[in-house]
């Protein structure tokens, strides 16, 4: 997946980097100091002053945002080993390691997974997140077997793409990504959910900034929110929004034309304070790369 960046507004900064842990699927030992080397050769650090940062590797996208009161994250990752690279990141960023929030913008678990990585923070999402996420799991030697084949399949594309290729990126990145959701689930590591949850709307106050969080029903998950901050006129959409102007449906039951409405006018009431908008997936888009994608949903 090709990530891009953007300039963003002089009170928002981010510090990108990759980061990962390749190792074997178990069986075997994992082979750390066999790939560490290489995985640290893609650690890309974009500094700026102590505000917000954005953590990605490959197609994983981790915002945190410090507070007067604390800092706040936006997801944590698909795994609880590639969100413990994180988090050390964001500490030296903001120099200090007060987690006071973390909040899911949906339940799926690349995600929300590395939630318990964050254990003094409260989580924050929407009502349906818990058994969203109950329903994923529910059958993990299932999940195993998919995680394991979703591995495999990653190591396979790996053979023919030319090395350090864009390509290559891609499969490299994925595999690390599956293989640390996959030894979580060999761990039998216990699912950490939200606990601050809310059925419509929900405003953060952390001192300085204000977190809204607005739910609009089953679009791409039955658990999607937007978050806004109107102080930094910046708006998180998590998978509900896209920057190439198609949505993600895994399921048609969730195809829901008035639903999708509902969401694209709550945006456009705040559009003229707009400036920033950031993917779940590391996107980051200017307001008219949003209209866009508003106007083609509008259209179907």
């Amino acid at each position: 997946m090709k990530v891009y960046y953007r300039a963003l507004p002089k009170c928002l900064y981010f510090i990108a980097f990759l980061a990962g842990l390749h190792a074997c699927i178990p069986n075997s030992a994992p082979a750390l100091e066999d790939s560490q080397s290489r995985v640290d050769s893609l650690f890309q650090i974009h500094t700026s002053n102590e505000r917000t940062s954005m953590v990605t590797f490959g197609a994983e996208a981790i915002s945190a945002i410090n507070t007067e009161i604390g800092i706040v994250v936006i997801d944590a990752g698909i795994s609880t080993e590639l969100t413990e690279k994180y988090r050390p990141k964001i500490e030296q960023a903001f120099q200090h390691s007060n987690f006071t929030y973390v909040i899911n913008t949906h339940a799926h678990p690349d995600h929300c997974r590395g939630n318990s990585v964050f254990p003094t923070a409260e989580i924050a999402g929407h009502e349906n997140g818990p058994e969203e996420m109950e329903q994923y799991w529910k059958h993990p030697g299932s999940v195993e077997n998919s995680l394991r084949a979703t591995v495999e399949e990653y190591e396979f594309n790996l053979r023919d793409c030319p090395p350090n290729s864009e390509e290559w990126y891609h499969n490299f990145t994925q595999k690390i990504r599956y293989e640390g959701a996959y030894r979580d689930v060999k761990k039998k590591l216990p699912l950490r959910k939200a606990d601050l949850m809310f059925s419509d709307s929900l405003a953060i106050n952390m001192g300085d900034l204000t977190f809204e969080l607005k739910y609009f029903g089953k679009c791409h998950s039955n658990s999607d929110i937007l978050i806004y901050i109107p102080e930094l006129n910046v708006l998180f959409v998590g998978d509900l929004m896209f920057q190439y102007g198609r949505p993600s449906i895994r399921d048609k039951s969730m195809a829901d034309k008035e639903i999708w409405h509902r969401s694209i006018a709550w945006t456009e009431r705040r559009m003229h304070n707009i400036t920033t908008v950031i993917g779940g997936h590391g996107q980051v888009f200017a307001k008219d790369e949003l209209i866009a994608f508003n106007k083609i949903i509008l259209e179907k």
